[in-house]
């Protein structure tokens, strides 16, 4: 055979390789290589659909990323879609602003002729004065019932109120209802909360915030119960938000799955892995306070990763009960956190809340309803995500937002395609790929081969 029948031979045998390979690397699975599907269901035509995953989904992929899921019409046919976190980019930010506080005081027989107060309403203009000086002299002699808070010159609304109060003799535990008037004599109630202040050593629990509801008043009404006789008030700050108002946030609660034998800790298990920002340790053991540190695993370097530490409690008094708000986290996907408590009860009972910002699905509407996600497959993993590779092309999330056109829709229950078996690797001998690397080796070494060739030839020239 001569050299250039030679070339041609290994030239064609590289590029029959090397289409087999791409025939097969840009196959998209059959609906029935997954291991779940979802019904998806429109109420409208659009050109696309865009549908806010619950976390059922997350628990149904291999790969955390979700690359290992896609949409198909009716006929069998795959197309164009992308997963994005839900309202990625909006954010609300919260600020506090102190406000104007009257006391109003239970007054004892000597000094009750003493309190002078002034209140006038004119159209839309409210005035409410009361003596500064009788106002001091009456607070030696009697207690605060109640307190005014003037919010009119907040242009915000409020949703929320924080306390501020001077040192008390005594630890407490109390209770604060908030009431809203704009004219200062019908009043709707409008939040009630537990407050705090419990210190001792080098311990201490302080909770000073109310939530509250329909703030659009003028006045709000403080009053108490469950607090020391000297408990006074010395600042209110109205909290409000300012920002964009369409985050969607979930939460779910998780018990303890096992034990990690090595430091003891409780491991909770997700089964699934959501872009977590928010945790928050519930300890349901009643008047327990403990300190802890949270964990993460790290899929990729398979190592728990240190995600928040600090203290958590469940504290109550009467019928009144303080636990620990929530922990912010650096926002992750994240499946497993494991909980190692450092001090306080021991082996105290413990519960994981999640708060997470689900993931969105956005899909061209490309061929015949009905439509169907699927989700879960090993093999998608090991062929390098073909439906990644193929659809996840954000430019159909611009085309969406360009013309406006994405149209919500739901997911139905999820039901079984190829089951659990589509998610367990099946290690097989992938010949296209292996022949594809024998043609390159073949190719390189003729190579080698006819470049010795050709130095030998000139060399003997």
């Amino acid at each position: 055979m001569s050299r250039q029948k030679l070339i041609a031979v290994c030239l064609v045998c590289l590029s029959v390789a090397a289409a087999d390979l791409a025939a097969q690397t840009d196959d998209i699975p059959e609906p029935s290589d997954y291991a779940w599907g979802f019904p998806i269901r429109v109420s409208r035509d659009s050109t696309f659909y865009t549908i806010e995953l619950p976390l059922e989904v997350n628990q149904s992929v291999a790969d955390p990323g979700l690359r290992d899921a896609g949409v198909y019409n009716a006929d069998g046919e795959a197309v164009p879609r992308l997963f994005l976190p839900l309202n990625d980019s909006v954010e609300r930010v919260e600020y506090s602003e102190s406000l104007p506080i009257l006391p109003l005081l239970t007054a004892t027989e000597e000094s009750a002729d003493e309190i002078r107060m002034i209140f006038e309403r004119s159209g839309d203009q409210t005035r409410i004065e009361l003596n500064a000086s009788e106002a001091t002299q009456l607070s030696d002699n009697g207690n605060p019932s109640s307190y005014i808070v003037d919010t009119r010159a907040l242009k915000e609304s409020i949703s929320g109120l924080e306390l501020d109060w001077a040192p008390a003799s005594d630890s407490f535990i109390g209770s604060v209802s908030i009431e809203g008037s704009n004219d200062l004599k019908g009043w709707s109630a409008i939040g009630s909360a537990a407050v705090a202040d419990m210190r001792q050593d080098n311990a201490s629990i302080v909770q000073r915030r109310i939530g509250i509801r329909d703030s659009g008043h003028d006045f709000l009404r403080i009053q108490w119960a469950g607090m020391p006789d000297d408990w006074r008030l010395t600042e209110v700050k109205g909290a409000y938000t300012v920002g964009m108002t369409t985050i969607v946030r979930r939460t779910a609660e998780f018990e303890p799955d096992s034990v990690d034998p090595e430091d003891g800790g409780m491991i909770f298990d997700l089964g699934g892995a959501p872009y977590v920002d928010r945790i928050r340790i519930n300890v349901m053991d009643p008047n327990t306070v403990i300190t802890a540190r949270i964990y993460l695993w790290q899929e990729r370097q398979e190592r728990w990763a240190q995600a928040a530490s600090g203290s958590f409690h469940n504290i109550g008094r009467g019928n009144q009960t303080v636990r620990n708000d929530w922990t912010t986290i650096s926002r992750t996907r994240a499946s497993r956190f494991k909980v190692v408590q450092t001090a306080g009860r021991p082996a105290a009972s413990l519960q994981l809340e999640v708060s997470w910002r689900p993931d969105s699905l956005l899909f061209l509407a490309q061929g015949k309803a009905p439509y169907t996600l699927v989700a879960g497959s090993a093999s998608d993993t090991i062929n390098d995500f073909p439906q990644q590779r193929i659809f996840g092309d954000r430019s159909i999330a611009r085309l969406a937002t360009g013309t406006r056109t994405a149209a919500p829709a739901q997911l139905g229950p999820r039901y079984s395609l190829g089951g659990e078996a589509s998610l367990r690797p099946v290690e097989t001998t992938n010949w296209r790929k292996l022949l594809l690397w024998l043609g390159l080796g073949l190719g390189v070494g003729f190579g080698g081969f006819m470049a010795s060739r050709v130095i030998r030839d000139l060399k003997s020239a």
